[in-house]
């Protein structure tokens, strides 16, 4: 498989066939009945070549405009050699997102996966690990920090460089099934990759890292185009970089017909912040919201 070059082309690899721009992958032949046994199992699968160089690139131009504000993003392990990037909800502010959303099979993959002919967007995250030797993303859950319940939810993982499997995301199979944690507290990621994000008001994180035996982690080694499609309620984390090394992340989080509103302790607010959210739902309601534009069939909602 090719690669996205710094000006943002995508190069072929030796020997490679030129895919042209008429020539959509056939995604839904790998969105097979064992995929959707792995996902709902496992609660994560790996679906190799599902996207197109031209959505690669697209991510690319995506990726150029939002490192224009780097001072608008979250910094973790900031002011130390492991300092990485995020940026989080750039689907209102930045026009690459809403085509991709809108043109890819991002959201008909997402769909046909978890099984919802009606697909929402929920998120969308940049992680950028650029300059080599960037920290390990904690151990955690997404559920914990999104007012969020339901079955039909996925978030793909999606990255612009070749991956090898020690710099890829760890994930640990089936734990969307068992214990709701509490998640970490960023602003002390520095200090304590475990400190309780709601003070404590959930079950604390275990200490993966430290008893890696007694889990079932798995990993893959990434090339572009290939895309990891996880649950909100699976453990993951890691993903390092190496001295030379970069990693140009972006997640897609969307969600289909069963997914509601549930309520998160009021200790401290769910991440991303959406003001109003709670005042327009209660707990069951479907998530329903304008910040949550319903990508599928096109032209509803």
């Amino acid at each position: 498989m090719g690669t996205i070059d710094p000006l943002g082309y995508y190069r072929l690899a030796p020997g490679e066939q030129q895919i042209t721009p008429d020539q959509e992958i056939d995604w839904q032949r790998l969105i097979t009945p064992e995929a959707r046994q792995t996902f709902a199992e496992d609660g994560v699968v790996l679906i190799k070549q599902a996207l197109h160089p031209e959505w690669l690139q697209l991510i690319d131009m995506a990726y150029q405009r939002v490192m224009l504000t780097p001072e608008t993003m979250a910094r973790f392990f900031q002011g130390t050699p492991e300092e990485f990037l995020e940026s989080v909800h750039n689907y209102p502010n930045v026009p690459e997102i809403r085509q991709l959303l809108a043109e890819s099979p991002i959201a008909d993959i997402i769909g046909s996966l978890i099984e919802s002919e009606n697909i929402w967007y929920f998120l969308d995250e940049f992680f950028i690990k650029e300059g080599g030797n960037c920290g390990p993303t904690p151990w955690h859950q997404d559920l914990p920090y999104w007012p969020i319940q339901g079955r039909q939810f996925a978030s793909m993982w999606i990255n612009l460089d070749p991956l090898p499997k020690q710099e890829c995301l760890e994930f640990v199979r089936g734990s969307h099934l068992n214990t709701v944690y509490d998640g970490f507290l960023p602003s002390i990621v520095n200090d304590d990759m475990r400190h309780p994000y709601f003070g404590g008001e959930m079950p604390q994180l275990p200490d993966i890292e430290s008893e890696r035996a007694k889990w079932d982690i798995v990993s893959w080694t990434i090339e572009p185009g290939d895309v990891v499609l996880l649950h909100p309620g699976v453990l993951h984390g890691g993903g390092p970089t190496g001295d030379n090394s970069r990693r140009r992340t972006l997640t897609v989080r969307c969600y289909g017909d069963d997914v509601v509103y549930a309520h998160r302790p009021r200790s401290m607010p769910t991440a991303p912040q959406r003001p109003g959210l709670g005042l327009s739902l209660n707990a069951g309601d479907p998530l329903r919201h304008s910040t949550c534009p319903q990508l599928r069939p096109k032209g509803a909602g």
